[in-house]
């Protein structure tokens, strides 16, 4: 109709970073691909960090086939690094970073772009959906502790929530552009480190490309410093799929772990949400009311207290998970994984601790952390 004004639909860069990801990446792709946004309105930056397990040949085939796909190569094959070489070349007006052993759900895209104009959110994310690569009963607990409160706190985007809300963090997250500006410009005064010659974010970009884990989270962080809202929005999902492998769930608790402690060597302020913390001091509580019950008995009836509560906690979501799924398997294995979940997370914070100890101004940091209320969600 003449007159009526037309809908823009903005430019979007779409970034993911990936290695060794031949299983997953033809998958994802497709999800971004044929996810309903205009082709013409769209990049896809796939950055690649030398895989060798024949996903550089997956992507050679989409970026033949698509002109929007184009590979970056990686050669430091760490993700903030990844991250920060694909932001240096995105063109879009928003920046959507999707993992690469994820989907995304149609009409994510759009959804996301939608909500950031509609509520004035800087990021936006939908709900994430994990899904088991093998359905055991091993691979469906491992799923439902990673979902469940009493396994990750209030991390809504995994324990989902019934409306939007602002939160701290979130998965497969669509970013305003000049968000990373404002971080980055934001890291020359407001970092504790730059007068020993570093920044905030190592070298190259927005990312701290010193974090080989959680450098989403540590961003969330500055972006809020400077007043930047983080928006969950549960009417959009994507889907990520874990491994359902005993072992790498271990080694990932206990990686995940270690990495919720180091980030604190190579950042100003606290880098990481206070329900990463927890595990650290649940395990350093027992391991010390332990030793100091060599020479004082009483102290291991405190011991005893805190592990009859933790396993009454732990028996009671992991009989509500068990009755959810329909599975009285489940009552068996569920309190297993919630088990190795949080001393594997707690003993690798622990290390992580010991190892920047010698840096000091870890408890320092812990003590003053401010992180504003988030505000009501208010309606357009």
């Amino acid at each position: 109709m003449i007159g009526e004004p037309q809908y823009h639909t903005p430019f979007v860069s779409v970034i993911v970073p990936c290695r060794n990801e031949s299983a997953f990446i033809g998958g994802c792709l497709d999800s971004i691909l044929l996810n309903g946004y205009p082709s013409d309105r769209l990049e896809v930056l796939v950055v690649d960090g030398k895989s060798e397990d024949g996903t550089r040949a997956v992507l050679d085939r989409y970026a033949a086939r698509y002109s929007c796909v184009r590979i970056i190569e990686n050669p430091r094959m760490a993700t903030p690094s990844a991250l920060n070489l694909a932001l240096s070349q995105a063109t879009g007006s928003y920046v959507l970073r999707v993992d690469a052993h994820s989907s995304l759900a149609p009409g994510y895209i759009r959804c996301c772009v939608e909500a950031l104009a509609r509520y004035g959110a800087d990021v936006v994310g939908g709900i994430m959906k994990a899904v088991p690569t093998m359905q055991t009963h091993v691979g469906r607990s491992i799923v439902a502790a990673i979902s469940h409160p009493f396994g990750v706190g209030n991390s809504y985007f995994r324990v989902h929530t019934k409306g939007p809300k602002w939160v701290d963090t979130i998965f497969c997250g669509c970013y305003r552009r000049e968000v990373f500006d404002r971080v980055q410009n934001a890291v020359n005064y407001q970092s504790g480190l730059a007068s020993e010659g570093t920044t905030n974010t190592g070298t190259g970009g927005p990312f701290n490309d010193r974090l080989a884990r959680g450098q989403d989270m540590e961003l969330h962080r500055r972006l809020k410093k400077v007043g930047g809202k983080i928006l969950l929005i549960p009417a959009t999902t994507s889907i990520y799929y874990v491994r359902s492998d005993l072992r790498f769930f271990l080694s990932q608790s206990w990686n995940n772990g270690l990495w919720a402690i180091l980030p604190f060597a190579y950042c100003d302020g606290v880098p990481v949400a206070m329900r990463h913390l927890v595990p650290f001091g649940f395990v350093s509580t027992i391991l010390l009311t332990s030793a100091i019950g060599f020479i004082l008995p009483k102290s291991l009836l405190a011991c005893g207290t805190i592990l009859s509560a933790y396993g009454t906690a732990n028996l009671a979501a992991s009989l509500q998970v068990a009755w959810r799924e329909r599975s009285f398997a489940m009552v068996f294995v569920v309190p297993v994984i919630f088990f190795i979940l949080h001393t594997g997370y707690g003993l690798g914070s622990l290390w992580g601790a010991v190892t920047v100890a010698c840096r000091g101004g870890l408890w320092r940091k812990i003590g003053r952390s401010r992180i504003a209320r988030e505000p009501a969600i208010e309606q357009p």
